[in-house]
């Protein structure tokens, strides 16, 4: 390859272009392999006005560069950590689910694995039909008296007023905007939504990963549609 030579001081007119020089070491990647008593002698001007060797700076920029890798890997290793955890619970409520043979049992399950064990401060599911509610299962004869809040193939994650949460749970008092996340259910005959909700109004953001909420929905579904004629 032709080396690029020029007799020339530095910021002469006939000197070599900036960006041919630039273009030289990339083409030619060993340069400093065969010179290295050259990166001595390379000087960058410092952010603090300390002028730093090349190899010294490039050291520096190594460093930060393995900090973020180390910074990436932890944020990783935590999300691992809480999806395992979530994952557990979501199998034993799967599981709790699964085993409930009446209407009452399903109410104790919802009661139970999502208020206590995912620390949800409300719970409800809603369905149009006319079997007895219970604590946490709503039916309504005339059909969801919220539904335009929903969506019928995905859920919704969402800030409510006091007014608008006391529509999905009724049993509680609400002074205050919470957050909810609204499930559809697949119910054969009839509309159907799960309602997970917090005080805290900015715990369901609209952001948040739906993956296991949208799991324990579509089992929930399930199991509804074995007991529609259950007391």
């Amino acid at each position: 390859m032709k080396k690029l030579q020029s007799s020339e001081a530095p910021g002469s007119e006939t000197a070599v272009d900036e960006h041919a020089v630039v273009d030289f070491l990339r083409l030619d990647l060993d340069f400093f392999v065969r010179h290295p008593g050259l990166l001595s002698e390379l000087n960058l001007p410092h952010s603090s006005g300390r002028a730093v060797s090349l190899v010294e700076h490039q050291v520096g920029i190594l460093r930060e560069r393995n900090m973020d890798m180390r910074r990436r890997m932890n944020e990783l290793v935590h999300t691992a950590r809480d999806n395992d955890r979530i994952f557990s619970k979501t199998r034993s409520l799967t599981l709790a689910l699964l085993d409930a043979q009446t209407r009452q049992e399903l109410n104790e399950v919802l009661a139970t694995h999502v208020l206590v064990d995912f620390e949800a401060d409300f719970v409800c599911c809603h369905t149009a039909g006319n079997n007895r509610s219970l604590d946490h299962i709503r039916t309504h004869p005339d059909g969801l008296p919220f539904s335009g809040m929903l969506n019928p193939s995905n859920p919704v994650c969402t800030t409510l007023r006091p007014d608008e949460l006391s529509l999905l749970f009724p049993d509680q008092q609400h002074e205050d905007t919470g957050s909810v996340v609204l499930l559809p259910l697949q119910l054969p005959q009839e509309e159907g939504v799960l309602c997970i909700g917090s005080r805290d109004a900015q715990r369901f953001a609209a952001d948040m990963d739906t993956l296991f909420v949208t799991y324990i929905a579509d089992v929930l579904g399930k199991v509804l549609s074995r007991l529609t004629h259950t007391a």
